[in-house]
């Protein structure tokens, strides 16, 4: 039986995200771009991946086998105050924070969200 609101999982980084992002590039990446301190965790793919919206945002997207993995490499992630990290379902994402507003990081996270499930 499945539960109320759920769908299949995102298999890759959703082409629109609520609030006015739209997918602009994406490319698979190589494990060199996952932070150090995620490394040692097993990806299942990696992308590099740039919005265009209300305020252009761009990251690595790192999908792990479960949730489980992705929350442990949210708690592991060096933190970094030029990179927002965070999690949804099997996806571990960094944005490139730089230069970029805490509201807009914010807005993209909780997009991402919606996005997702």
């Amino acid at each position: 039986m499945m539960s109320c609101g759920s769908g299949p999982a995102a298999t890759e980084p959703p082409k629109m995200i609520h609030g006015g992002w739209v997918r602009f590039a994406m490319d698979e990446a190589g494990p060199e771009v996952v932070p150090e301190s995620v490394r040692g965790l097993r990806a299942e793919k990696i992308w590099k991946a740039t919005y265009k919206g209300p305020q252009d945002i761009s990251g690595v997207w790192i999908q792990y086998p479960g949730e489980t993995v992705a929350f442990e490499a949210f708690q592991r992630f060096a933190k970094n105050p030029a990179q927002r990290p965070f999690f949804r379902g099997a996806f571990f994402v960094v944005l490139n924070a730089e230069g970029v507003p805490p509201q807009a990081l914010g807005d993209f996270q909780e997009g991402v969200a919606k996005a997702i499930y």
